[in-house]
């Protein structure tokens, strides 16, 4: 008979602090799913009432270090008082992604109630051009900051205290298979995956990774665009400035009406009505305030996806001649299903999970509750 495994970690986090959004996964103390994704960026409590007086916002306090400070799901509506979190060469050294990660930290221990004795493992990850390099151990650092992992902070004016016993940090890609690999418990799930080998092309924020996992291994040979979604929400904000040159709008903000639109254009069929369909009928459109008029950024939106589809196929092309032995070529990132017909026009036969949006997170978790088992 198997031996038993016994559980070296407490509590299991995956937690990605991607360039637009952290997303997190783990679970309750009771055993039901905790899942939360939330704009990536913080801003002073000082700055809250200069920004929205008394209006009620969804956002949390949080005291770390002496300072107080504030995120949420209304954190984008603070406009420009929000420190983002972008990225770009050393930022995990920096000290906004290192009060980032406490932030993030300080909520989930809030949220999941996580005792001071508890042992926490925390899985992460990063793109294929930062793997294997220092940029894991600066991920770490910034997590573990000062004191080794052990951490006192403040959610809404109640103290927490919490210990961060280890740091996994992970491909990307090599976690969004593992999700696939592996139940929720750790188990195997399907394994077909020990020896399959996996294309991966992962749309993020900033980058375009292009990965092979092959028998659960991610290969060396990669390829990484520094082009992500985060190209065309500037294409969309140099139009918004072309009607309104001191106006930007958050990512947050033009994510929220592109998916509308496109869960709208979801239900429609794809009939024509007259010269276009009912779904090209339908426009993408940006509006500042209530009494400005609207910015229709549908052709900038399109555009620019094209322009980036473009770009992503010629790397495919150059970069992966030979598809004949690939098993499974998984497209993910939130955007996934707005590229999957260009992409589908070179690559045949491709897989968008159902979680693609949030399939690093997710393997992430997997991976983490894996680890944790061990003989006794």
């Amino acid at each position: 008979m198997a031996k038993r495994k016994a559980t070296t970690y407490d509590r299991i986090i995956g937690v990605d602090l991607g360039n637009g959004f952290v997303k997190i996964r783990s679970i309750y103390r009771n055993g039901e799913e905790y899942k939360l994704t939330l704009p990536s960026g913080y801003a002073y409590l000082r700055d809250v009432g200069d920004s929205k007086n008394d209006e009620v916002l969804e956002l949390d306090t949080y005291k770390i270090d002496g300072n107080s400070y504030v995120w949420g799901k209304d954190i984008t509506r603070l406009k420009d008082k929000v420190k983002p979190v972008f990225g770009y060469e050393g930022r995990y050294k920096t000290e906004s992604y290192k009060l980032m990660a406490k932030i993030v930290m300080a909520r989930i221990v809030r949220d999941l109630e996580i005792e001071a004795k508890e042992k926490i493992l925390l899985v992460t990850g990063v793109p294929s051009i930062e793997t294997d390099t220092e940029c894991e151990t600066d991920i770490s650092n910034a997590f573990y900051a000062e004191n080794s992992g052990f951490h006192d902070v403040e959610v809404n004016g109640e103290e927490h205290t919490f210990r961060i016993a280890h740091i996994h940090v992970t491909a990307q890609a090599l976690a969004t298979v593992i999700g696939r690999y592996l139940n929720v418990d750790g188990t195997v799930f399907d394994e077909d995956y020990e020896s399959m080998k996996v294309a991966v092309i992962d749309i993020g924020a900033g980058t375009t990774d292009l990965d092979v996992v092959h028998d659960l291994r991610r290969q060396k040979v990669y390829h990484s665009l520094s082009e992500g979604f985060k190209d065309i929400y500037e294409a969309i904000n140099s139009e918004i400035k072309r009607h309104y040159p001191s106006h930007t709008a958050t990512d947050y903000d033009l994510l929220t009406i592109i998916e509308k639109v496109q869960k709208e254009m979801s239900k429609m069929p794809n009939e024509p009505t007259g010269k276009k369909t009912k779904k090209e009928e339908i426009r993408y459109e940006y509006k500042p305030s209530k009494k400005n008029e609207p910015v229709d950024f549908t052709d900038v939106f399109n555009n620019s996806v094209r322009e980036l589809a473009s770009n992503i196929q010629q790397a495919i092309v150059q970069k992966w001649k030979d598809q004949t032995d690939l098993d499974e070529i998984l497209l993910v990132g939130g955007s996934a299903e707005i590229f999957e017909d260009y992409l589908g026009e070179i690559v045949f036969g491709i897989t968008i999970p159902k979680n693609n949006g949030d399939s690093n997170v997710e393997g992430y978790y997997r991976m983490g509750v894996a680890i944790s088992e061990s003989d006794e």
